[in-house]
């Protein structure tokens, strides 16, 4: 049995492992534009604020591919797949044959239609490569922008406060994180966040950023401007579609997957970040790797269905913990809740937990994981915030 792998992040990894450990025979390979061994993703922040090396955070090195047997090409862009023929072709003219096919290509940065995105000085943060750039460029400047509230968004600003003097949070919505808090967490991680020195425009969005050669300043739609140096865009990810399109799949936000991360077309999976499973698409981390395991169960003959993953959130900025999973915001739940100046928690529940958000409080965090992973019983959950 021949299996090929088109992307080396987690979805992709975690299917050849899967694969492997139930196919002792089958061949495996994992084609990838990337330059880079799989690294883990989560730690690139850790790598913009300088904690890290890349080596580090590299996962698997050439010898644990080759103990594996999984043979891995670098650098290489699938431009074309003939699912009849079952082969795909590279940029550089090489053709790969393929028994069964999954696509782990993830996503770009979207990028919004601002006039002067392409200016010097405008990056989006995704990889080792964007890293590199921006922390180049960013040296000692004095005013950077950060586009986007977003978890990625505020953790680029918080990492990225080794290099500029100033830095703006610019969020279209009316708090911080709107997709991990409700209106009363944002504001309390706002003023958490600003007495670490990060500055923030909310209900704000940007008209265009501003500069001849390079960027000097940004324009927002209220008609204020603000200096900039340096604009870092973090407003979300599009999910790579262009292959998968011209293969004939079906295509709805992202590539529709069955249960078993199968496609409409034969012998042809697919995992992560370009997939729409059951009208969701999750775009975060432990999706992704769930979605490789199960893809490459089912590719080796096991068949196994993907049980839904629980959206979680955690915030990586130093001296503040937060912690977002589920549906926070139902109306016809009981919602437990304790509001402080430096904390906030709060339970949903209906027939059991639904959703939780901890911010500020790590025993509380780690109480709330283990309720939302159904490990506890959420009855301490409640007796802590009730008593906090």
């Amino acid at each position: 049995m021949k299996y090929l792998i088109i992307g080396n992040g987690v979805a992709g990894i975690e299917a050849a492992l899967s694969i492997r450990k139930n196919d002792s025979e089958g061949e495996i390979t994992i084609v990838t534009a990337s330059p880079y061994h799989h690294y883990y993703r989560p730690k690139l922040i850790d790598y913009l604020a300088g904690e890290i090396t890349v080596e580090k955070f590299t996962l698997y090195k050439e010898e644990f591919y080759a103990k594996q047997r999984i043979a891995v090409e670098l650098g290489k862009t699938i431009t074309a797949i003939d699912s009849r023929a079952h082969k795909v072709l590279a940029k550089d003219g090489t053709s790969y044959s393929y028994d069964r096919l999954l696509l782990a290509t993830g996503a770009d940065p979207f990028i919004p239609p601002i006039k002067g995105v392409s200016l010097p000085g405008v990056f989006t943060f995704r990889g080792i490569s964007d890293a590199d750039a921006i922390m180049s460029y960013c040296d000692g400047i004095d005013n950077l922008v950060i586009l986007g509230g977003g978890l990625l968004g505020l953790e680029t600003a918080f990492a990225m406060k080794r290099f500029a003097k100033n830095i703006t949070v610019i969020e279209f919505f009316e708090w911080l994180l709107p997709r991990q808090l409700d209106k009363t967490g944002g504001a309390i991680l706002q003023s958490m966040l600003e007495k670490k020195g990060l500055r923030f425009k909310l209900g704000e969005s940007v008209e265009e950023i501003i500069g001849s050669n390079k960027v000097e300043g940004i324009r927002l739609k209220s008609g204020k401007s603000l200096p900039a140096d340096a604009v870092i865009i973090s407003a979300g990810i599009r999910p790579r579609l262009d292959l998968p399109k011209s293969a004939g799949l079906t295509i709805g936000r992202g590539i529709i997957v069955d249960d078993h991360m199968k496609t409409s077309v034969d012998d042809i999976f697919a995992a992560g970040d370009l997939i729409e499973y059951d009208g969701c698409m999750y775009g975060i981390y432990p999706a992704a790797r769930e979605q490789g395991k199960i893809a490459g169960l089912n590719m080796a003959g096991i068949t196994t269905p993907y049980q839904k993953t629980i959206p979680s959130n955690i915030l990586k900025i130093t001296g503040i913990d937060l912690y977002s999973a589920g549906e926070f915001n139902k109306e016809d739940a009981v919602a437990y809740t304790c509001a402080l100046d430096n904390s906030y928690k709060k339970l949903i529940e209906k027939n059991g937990p639904l959703g939780v958000i901890i911010l500020g409080d790590a025993e509380a965090v780690k109480l709330a994981q283990k309720v939302m992973e159904g490990k506890l019983s959420s009855d301490e959950l409640i007796r802590l915030i009730k008593t906090k």
